[in-house]
């Protein structure tokens, strides 16, 4: 039985609605922040969220590629690399400066001394807020776009392009089961490579550093670019059109079964690139009979932002939750944890699409 397009639509309304369920994955993922304890069906809802960064890695790439083909023109970048470089130094600025004053008010002088013990983790790596590092690693996988598509063209063979992804895939299940991938928290890459007696101290290679991050960055942006250049070639793209509800039934059981049972049963790897390209799978067969709707279409709209500012409220209604009952806390159960989540999406969002109408904020905070 064929879709019937009763909604035809220039956007992608099921890309819009996911866009809303990974901000919220994200979200989720961060309100525990500082608490303690929590449930074994909590600890299950993280791990279904999981699904959300790889899910806008892929979405991406995806939609990059799939605009290369459709106009045959060369990938854009400085545009791109504009809207990425200045949110991302503007929001770099607030989160160091709420966490100087936060430090301050609150007397804790070890660790304002210790939002400044590495600069090159603040400038480079995301390091003010750990959600900020995806703006450093889209950026890399931004720059591979261009010589990429310039390799992926519409004569080049499918076979080729699965070669391509496979090979990318086992680069990259390499780095991470070695231990080699990048880690926020010491803002390092190929970290064995530091442990090498003759290379001395890690202050004398901040050069060396940079450009590893920069590598294992890439190193896992690349299978995202060769799959997204090979779901968007003219050849395999003709597939999505006129999809059965038969596929969309299938791409929502897939999605499903890899992000509730995958990370028992896949390489690290798989389960992380097939988390992200089943949910856009969905959300591409969702779209071809979703209506647009005002609400789900701005949610989409302001998800950067809400993913960029989201943090400072988690922090902040912590620091007043714990002001207010210092052990409530420790009582945080799964249901007030989600409702806890859902507050700072709505005045995430709230506080977003206010400061997207000021044109000025609106370019410096979100690059657009």
């Amino acid at each position: 039985m064929k879709i019937n397009k009763r909604h035809p639509s220039p956007r992608w309304t099921g890309i819009d609605l996911f866009r809303g369920f990974a901000i919220f994955g994200v979200i989720i993922l961060h309100a525990d922040e500082g608490i303690p304890t929590h449930s074994s069906s909590w600890a299950k809802i993280l791990e279904f969220s999981g699904f959300a960064v790889p899910f806008f890695l892929a979405t991406s790439f995806y939609l990059a590629f799939q605009k290369i083909y459709q106009t045959g023109r060369e990938f854009q970048i400085k545009p791109r690399l504009i809207r990425l470089l200045l949110p991302y130094l503007v929001w770099t600025g607030i989160y160091v400066s709420y966490k100087a004053l936060k430090y301050l008010l609150q007397n804790e002088s070890d660790n304002l001394n210790q939002l400044f013990h590495d600069p090159i983790a603040l400038i480079f790596f995301g390091g003010a807020a750990f959600q900020l590092y995806f703006l450093p690693l889209l950026l890399s996988g931004t720059l591979l776009i261009k010589p990429i598509s310039g390799l992926t063209t519409q004569q080049t063979r499918i076979s080729d392009l699965i070669a391509l992804c496979l090979l990318s895939l086992v680069g990259y299940q390499i780095i991470l089961t070695s231990g080699n991938y990048f880690d926020n928290a010491s803002g390092l890459a190929f970290q064995s490579l530091f442990n090498i007696p003759f290379l001395g101290e890690l202050e004398d290679h901040q050069f060396l550093r940079i450009l590893l991050v920069e590598i294992a960055f890439m190193i896992r942006c690349l299978p995202y670019l060769f799959i997204a250049a090979l779901i968007t070639h003219p050849k395999i793209n003709l597939s999505f059109q006129n999809q059965t509800i038969l596929y969309l039934m299938t791409t929502l059981a897939l999605f499903l079964m890899i992000n509730l049972f995958g990370g028992q049963l896949l390489p690290i790897s798989l389960y992380e690139l097939s988390r992200g390209y089943t949910a856009l799978l969905l959300a591409l067969a969702l779209s071809h009979y979703l209506p647009q709707h005002p609400m789900i279409k701005n949610l989409s709209v302001c998800s950067f932002g809400i993913y960029l500012i989201h943090l400072l409220f988690v922090d902040s209604f912590q620091i007043i939750e714990n002001r207010l009952d210092a052990e409530a806390i420790f009582r945080m159960s799964t249901p007030n944890l989600l409702m806890f989540a859902i507050l700072v999406l709505a005045i995430s969002w709230v506080a977003t699409d206010f400061l997207m109408k000021k044109k000025f904020l609106a370019r410096l905070m979100f690059g657009i």
